[in-house]
């Protein structure tokens, strides 16, 4: 087992393993809002690494995925995403 954090290697002898392997997101919901939103549902990873607004297209609502809408990852990435996104004045 390899620690992601610590990056410390550990052999375990076990019975079974039970393998995560993520989850695929169900775009419906942002497929039938995203053409109503002001950002297309398109973030702009540079800004928002950068800690700048996302640009807008036209008015309206912003529509970004977070979590693991966007991709397989856990509750904490989804949180700083959804924070770096709207602390933003």
């Amino acid at each position: 087992l390899l620690n992601l954090l610590t990056t410390d290697l550990r052999t375990v002898i076990a019975d079974q393993v039970i393998v995560d392997m993520g989850t695929i997101p169900d775009n419906d919901l942002f497929d039938s809002v995203r053409a109503h939103s002001a950002n297309d549902g398109m973030t702009d990873p540079d800004r928002l690494v950068a800690n700048q607004r996302q640009p807008l297209k036209g008015s309206g609502f912003e529509l970004h995925r977070v979590g693991d809408a966007q991709a397989s990852r856990n509750i904490h990435a989804a949180i700083y995403d959804a924070y770096r996104l709207c602390h933003i004045a």
